[in-house]
Parts: structure tokens; sequence; C-alpha cells
């Protein structure tokens, strides 16, 4: 099914029919989109077998794939923020998903592993996993994980800054004491390695604790809303069906199947995020490490700052001649904390892309703004979305 398919689907029931041209559009693809959106497990477990004989064909690696009854996602946090270098791997996790038990093994490998980075002329403190990503690319540093964990992933999916929190927004948790959680290290003795562990265990306890919510049918929007604010390969309907899986297995009642581990190898602690007081958990944090902090090591700004500079930032980029299409790809907006500015911000972002794409590339801009008004319905965010539709129905 084509994503335009599906984002006509999700509009119609959300939103409502708003065009003639548009409803005429939907009734041709409607009934499609509600057979094709969910395949069965057999139908996916055949689909990543055929991938698998490709690769293996094709001599894509010398790693192994794993058993038959498993499915291996990559996940990669990315750091993007820096310049224009390539995305670092700062958070790295293997989900190998059992789809005839129903079990998830975790396997997380801290950024800071050692990997070799051609061409070999970096410093001798530079050769671990995060850089490999960067320096070498992407696709080079995946190779190294996959070889660290010792399986080949069937699908890679990576979030950014900005996507994260947006993804922290739509599960109704805390943004900012979330993100400051998973990302801390200097508290601990093992830094890295216990970083690592926290994510890992963070990612569980969301699994438990938030998977029921998607039980309902009437979920899909939300969860095709969240689908969108990261990059992978996996198409919407392997993931329903997934996750439609692990629903009928009550993977949330059955904690103990869902195992973490560490590769290499180093002895942590579970610790739990406190979402009830997330704020005083990530205080105590910080005022242990206060005493060893030099003034180097505190760049001075406050939150607020912080904001002020990021929304001055995106200010200037929508007055400047400069294409848009990099904000839009990695959501900037969603860094931005105050909900008015956020939702100004992003429909000017969307204002601005489609008038830049549309004679080159309409049909991706229709896209981008039928997946804009999508998430405005579905979050309930009603001014916006007339926004939207408003710039749809001109384009139309």
């Amino acid at each position: 099914m084509s994503k335009l398919a599906i984002i006509t689907i999700v509009v119609v029931l959300v939103g409502g029919l708003f065009t003639i041209g548009y409803f005429t559009f939907a009734a041709k693809h409607i009934e499609q989109a509600l057979w094709q959106s969910t395949p069965t497990i057999i139908n996916v477990v055949d689909e990543v077998l055929a991938q698998r004989a490709t690769a293996i064909e094709e001599g894509e690696s010398d790693v192994e794939f794993g058993s038959e009854d498993e499915i291996n996602l990559l996940v990669l946090g990315l750091d993007a923020r820096k310049g224009n270098r390539e995305p670092h791997c700062d958070a790295i996790h293997m989900f190998t998903l059992n789809v005839t038990d129903w079990t998830i093994l975790i396997t997380s490998v801290p950024r800071g592993t050692y990997a070799y980075i051609p061409p070999g002329t970096y410093e001798e403190n530079q050769y671990y996993l995060s850089n490999a990503c960067a320096f070498a690319g992407l696709d080079y540093g995946i190779e190294q994980i996959e070889k660290i964990v010792g399986v080949k992933a069937d699908y890679t999916l990576t979030i950014g800054f900005s996507q994260a929190i947006g993804v922290f927004r739509l599960l109704n948790l805390p943004t900012t004491e979330t993100l400051q959680w998973l990302r801390h290290r200097h508290s601990y003795a093992m830094g890295d390695p216990q970083r690592s562990r926290n994510q890992a265990v963070f990612m569980k306890d969301i699994i438990i604790g938030q998977i029921d919510r998607f039980r309902n049918d009437f979920s899909v929007p939300m969860q095709y809303i969240g689908f969108k604010m990261v990059e992978t390969d996996m198409d919407f309907g392997t993931a329903r069906a997934l996750l439609k899986g692990f629903l009928k297995a009550k993977i949330d009642e059955r904690p103990d199947d869902i195992t973490l581990t560490m590769k290499p190898y180093y002895p942590t602690v579970d610790y739990h995020l406190d979402l009830e007081n997330p704020g005083e958990q990530i205080q105590a944090l910080l005022n242990f490490i206060d005493p060893y902090l030099t003034q180097d090591d505190l760049s001075g700004k406050t939150l607020a700052d912080i904001q002020e500079d990021l929304v001055d930032y995106l200010e200037s980029r929508l007055t400047s001649a400069q294409a848009v299409s990099d904000v839009i790809e990695r959501q900037l907006w969603l860094q931005v904390e105050d909900h008015d500015k956020r939702e100004e911000l992003h429909f000017a972002f969307v204002e601005r892309y489609v008038e830049q794409s549309l004679q080159d590339d309409p049909e991706k801009a229709v896209d981008v703004l039928a997946e804009y008004i999508l998430e405005k319905e579905t979050l309930g965010e009603k001014e916006s979305a007339v926004k939207g539709r408003k710039l749809l129905s001109e384009l139309l």
C-alpha cells in the first residue's frame, strides 16, 4: 500500500472529506488501504526471509541473521546537531523480536565501544562506534554494530534529537527531563555503559506501561503519527502487524519476557526514570556532579535561554531564502516547548516547504501537507488543521 493511500484513509477517518477531488481519491483507495494496511505475521516473516536470502546471495555481510522465528530491528538514536557532519550513533540497541514465543531481547551497545574507522588516520581516542557512524557514514557504522552484536539487522530505525522529543510528547511523557535522563552519564562510575543500560530499561518500561493504549483500532492514526516521527526501512503495515502480535500475546503482562543484555558486557544496574518526579531525580544527578565541574563544563545558559536561541534560529530560517527541506526532515520545531509558538512554526515551515517544492515536486508537497493535516486532526489541534485544510484546498 502506498504512503499516500495510508494518509488518505486516516485523514478521512479523523477529519472528514473536505473537497470533491479528495473524496473521489479516497473512495478509490479506501477499500485497498483497509485490506492491505496490516499483513499477517506469516506474510511478514516470508518477506523478511526473502530479504535475507537476497542479502546472502549478494554477499552483503558476513554476519548471521539469526533464527527464522526472530526479526532483528536495530534502533539508533542519532545526534545530528554538530555542524554538517554525518550524525553520531549515540544510542545503540538491537531489538530481537521472536514472533513465535512473542518475546523481546534488547541488546545494547555502548556508544564508546571500540570500532576501527577508515582510513585509520584519526586520533587514538576517536576510534569508537559513535564516531564510526559520523566519520565513515551510517552504513559503515551499522556494519560495525552488527559485528559486535553478532546478528544482522532486518530493519533499521533511527530517531533524532527533535523526533525523540516529539515521541515523548505524543506519549505524554515529560520531554526535557526524559531526554536529560536518557543522555546523562557523568554521575555514574561506569558512565557510558550505564547510560546505555538506562536507555534499555526505559524502553522496556515504556513497552510495559504504554503499549496497551494502542490496543484499540481507533489508535491507528496516533500510531501512524508516531511512526512518521522516526526514519525506518520497515513499512507501516509490518510495524502494525508486529504491534498487534505483541498486543495479542499480552507482552505488557509478561515483563520477564523482555530481557536486556549488553555487548560487550559491563556490570551495570537497572535504574528507572521516576515519571512522577523526574525533575527531582534529574536534579539529584546534577547536584552530585556539580562540585566536580569546571566553568568550562558549563554553558551558562538556562533552558529559557536555549529555547530563545532555538526560536530565533527557526524564525531566521523562515525569513531567509534558504531551502527549509532540512528543517522539515529533522522536524526541528518539535524542540520548541511553548505550544503556541511550536504550532505557529510548524505550519510556517510546512507552508514554506510547499511554496518551495510545489513546482519541482508537487506530489511531495501535497504529501507533506496531508501528513500535517493528519497529525493536527489526530492531536486535536483544530486551528492548525483548519489552516492546513485551507492550504490543501488551494493546491487541489
